[in-house]
């Protein structure tokens, strides 16, 4: 008789695993039939009975176990806490191993002992990018490694992947990032092998969907400010 309860404990976790599965598996097909753009990479059971937590395209949706009910943009706390799971949950989602990033497809821009790393991943014509590199110019920032992955958005920036092509070809990268970004003065134009797709590729396995974004030698992702405020305070 002693077998007998760990064996219906047993039993119950298969039962409830292979709910779970089926019920990955309809909201996979419903969100991919009415959304086919939606490059969907885990599924799996929110804190709340009955809904389930969908990390797709860089966004943490919450479901129904049909995929019947979307929510989208919405924010989970646990109210004893105060703690945002949410944003808890998305932090672990695009943590990455920062030394299993491909550095050698980016360029280095180093300052000062450039003692603190960080990779962007951003387009030479992004008014936000360039943004972030006047105001670490003006700031007069220092002792920092930029590792700087070339991503031009042609969909919204026609002109930005020959500008990055022009960049990456320069005889100094790093002067010639410094130049458009700050100075507005484009490289002549030189073609070589790029690693331009091969950025691509990588922020779409990082869900990367947007420039700029910033990693932090952690790996974690930082807005602008927080990186600023970061280096500020080396």
């Amino acid at each position: 008789m002693k077998l007998v309860y760990p064996v219906l404990a047993a039993l119950a976790l298969l039962f409830t695993a292979q709910a779970y599965a089926d019920d990955a598996d309809t909201i996979r097909t419903n969100l991919t039939r009415n959304h086919p753009g939606a490059k969907i990479k885990s599924i799996q059971p929110s804190p709340v009975p009955g809904i389930y937590e969908v990390y797709a395209n860089g966004q943490l949706l919450y479901v129904s176990k049909n995929a019947e009910f979307v929510f989208v943009g919405a924010n989970l706390f646990n109210d004893e806490t105060k703690q945002n799971l949410t944003a808890q949950r998305m932090q672990q989602l695009t943590t990455i191993d920062f030394d299993k990033l491909p550095l050698n497809n980016a360029i280095a821009v180093k300052k000062g002992d450039g003692s603190h790393k960080f990779a962007v991943f951003t387009d030479p014509d992004c008014p936000y990018c360039k943004s972030l590199e006047q105001t670490l110019e003006n700031r007069g920032l220092t002792d920092y490694t930029a590792y700087i992955f070339l991503l031009p958005l042609e969909q919204i920036h026609p002109d930005a992947r020959a500008k990055a092509e022009a960049i990456w070809c320069a005889k100094d990268r790093a002067a010639a990032w410094h130049g458009w970004m700050i100075e507005q003065k484009l490289p002549e134009k030189a073609t070589c092998e790029t690693p331009i797709d091969a950025n691509r590729q990588l922020a779409e396995d990082l869900s990367v969907n947007g420039t700029p974004t910033i990693y932090l030698s952690d790996g974690t992702v930082a807005p602008p400010e927080a990186l600023l405020q970061s280096l500020s305070e080396k």
